[in-house]
């Protein structure tokens, strides 16, 4: 971040990274009660930690749903406080790269359910 001049090393109070190999989301029937419970949790105690992106956020984004939700987060650290909900990127139902051929058959995002 110092050198890509973003901020000054006095201005930095701590960091890390943690790098998961293989990491990979699983959307199933239950998917969206772990994430509300991820989201409410972070929400709560950990107002200044923003998840970014695919492995951040544990969604199968594209990579411009990923740059968006970085973008969307750097405007609400900007304004200090949260003008956009990032978790919302990405949450159609439509699948772009497939185009329009079967869309009249989509009722719904399908999920795999517990077996």
């Amino acid at each position: 971040m110092v050198k890509l001049r973003l901020t000054k090393l006095q201005d930095i109070k701590e960091g890390f990274v943690v790098r998961q190999k293989k990491a990979y989301p699983v959307y199933d029937d239950v998917y969206q009660n772990h994430i509300n419970v991820l989201k409410a949790e972070i929400q709560g105690k950990f107002t200044n930690l923003h998840l970014v992106g695919r492995n951040g956020m544990h969604k199968y984004n594209n990579q411009d749903h990923t740059m968006m939700t970085t973008m969307l987060t750097v405007e609400n650290i900007a304004t200090d406080r949260i003008v956009y909900d990032v978790w919302n990127v990405n949450q159609d139902a439509e699948y772009h790269e497939s185009g329009e051929i079967g869309k009249e058959n989509i009722e719904e995002r399908l999920i795999p359910f517990k077996v």
